[in-house]
C-alpha cells in the first residue's frame, strides 16, 4: 500500500519502478519471468518490504494499532507513512508531488 515511497526509491528508472509497482502480485520465482530491469524492481520492492517489516520502529506502529485494526494495521502503517512522505515531499522530491 505505500506506492508513494517504493516509488520514490526506484529512482528515476521507469522499468525500475514499473517492476517496484507489480512485485505484490509476481509470486516466488515468476520475477524470473520478467526483463532485467522489472526483475530488479521487483527485487528491491521484496528488500524494502523486509527492511521495513523487521525494523523496530514500524514493529511498534504495527503494535499500536494492531488490537483494534488487527490485520490492517500494516496496511494502514504503510498509507501513514506514504501520508508523511507526502507531507514532507518538498524536502525529497524535485518535483511537486502533483506532478510526481
Amino acid at each position: 500500500m505505500n506506492f508513494l515511497a517504493h516509488f520514490y526509491l526506484s529512482g528515476n528508472n521507469r522499468n525500475l519502478l514499473v517492476g517496484n509497482f507489480i512485485a505484490d502480485a509476481v509470486k516466488g520465482s515468476r520475477y524470473l519471468d520478467y526483463p532485467d530491469e522489472i526483475r530488479k524492481g521487483i527485487l528491491l520492492h521484496r528488500h524494502i518490504d523486509h527492511f521495513t517489516d523487521t525494523h523496530e520502529v514500524v514493529r511498534q506502529s504495527k503494535l499500536r494499532l494492531r488490537s483494534e485494526f488487527r490485520h490492517y494495521a500494516p496496511v494502514i502503517v504503510d498509507v501513514f507513512y506514504d501520508h508523511f512522505l507526502a507531507a514532507a515531499w518538498e524536502s525529497y522530491g524535485k518535483d511537486r508531488l502533483a506532478e510526481y
